[in-house]
């Protein structure tokens, strides 16, 4: 069968399609082919070697597919042969026309979730935990979300306007930003061309925002507080662009009417809870069980152009999904 490979850490030219043998599942674990294969900036990270999480190389990245079970390892109970199911698994190996995945890391789709669709349940799973989990204590009213216009930023705008939450997204263009705006945000912001502390501030009556998502971080992080409304909290989600250039601490302490809080978050904080994990993941899965969320798909490329699709993350020009299909 095909995988993509990385023998080495790097830029997408280290991406290689290779044929492999197909894998047998062992106890506890089945055999899943692949129908979607998703693709997102965490690929990226494991991709260069920042993914603190990636086995040892050569490596197979990918986190996140859907498809059908093929076979099933002895002792696993509650699935079939046959049945639709998401994939999930944070040490890779999804970029491949099948895996062998623990039943851990199975989840069964019901019949009415279009299994492309699917394969996007993890941006929304990782939205889901952001606004109820990592930012729990807030009654967030007002949220900015950094960079909107990728699969977790336009999922984070999906829930925002589900639950009635005004929803200020800021992207890198125009283009970007009507993006974000057919997805729902309530206000969007071109950061390349418009101040954002100036336009929230506006936007908000000059209060600011409860709630903060930023994966990008960069220099300039510690601007957030200019827009951040008092008891409010900010959460990174990862630092693209880098750590800030200011002291984190002093900052806060110069802001100190607002009382601001930081936090940084990732999925992995769920590693050792996996009651918390499957809360998410079972309210993330009726949310596209009842029709509440549609996923935006960039594009769908054949599984040989892994590289093809890591050019274009590396050249921020995906909006939304991008999938990956055998």
């Amino acid at each position: 069968m095909m995988a993509i490979q990385i023998a080495a850490s790097g830029g997408p030219e280290v991406l290689v399609a290779v044929d492999v043998p197909t894998p047998s599942p062992g106890d506890g674990e089945v055999l899943v082919r692949a129908q979607a294969i998703g693709v997102g900036k965490p690929d990226v990270l494991f991709r260069t070697g920042a993914y603190r999480w990636r086995p040892p190389l050569p490596a197979t990245p990918g986190a996140e597919m859907s498809g059908v079970i093929e076979a099933l390892g002895r002792g696993v109970d509650g699935l079939r042969i046959g049945e639709r199911v998401l994939v999930y698994r944070f040490a890779g190996g999804c970029y491949a026309e099948r895996v062998v995945a623990a039943a851990s890391e199975v989840t069964a789709l019901p019949d009415n979730v279009d299994i492309d669709d699917a394969v996007s349940i993890p941006n929304y799973q990782v939205a889901y935990a952001l606004l109820n989990v990592a930012a729990r204590g807030i009654d967030a009213k007002t949220v900015y979300v950094n960079g909107a216009a990728g699969g977790i930023g336009s999922a984070i705008i999906q829930l925002c306007r589900l639950n009635g939450v005004m929803i200020i997204a800021g992207a890198s263009s125009d283009e970007k930003c009507a993006f974000a705006g057919a997805q729902g945000a309530s206000h969007t912001i071109n950061y390349a061309r418009d101040s954002v502390v100036e336009r929230v501030l506006a936007l908000t009556g000059g209060r600011g925002v409860d709630l903060i998502l930023d994966h990008i971080v960069g220099k300039d992080f510690t601007d957030n507080l200019d827009m951040l409304a008092p008891m409010g909290l900010i959460v990174s989600f990862n630092a693209l662009g880098g750590l800030p250039e200011k002291d984190l601490f002093k900052e806060m302490r110069a802001h100190l009417p607002r009382s601001a809080a930081v936090r940084c978050f990732t999925m992995h904080s769920f590693d050792h809870d996996p009651v918390a994990r499957a809360r998410v993941a079972q309210a993330t899965l009726a949310l596209f069980a009842a029709g509440k969320v549609k996923p935006p798909v960039f594009a769908k490329l054949g599984l040989s152009e892994a590289r093809r699709a890591h050019e274009l993350l590396d050249a921020r020009q995906v909006f939304g999904k991008l999938i990956l299909q055998p």
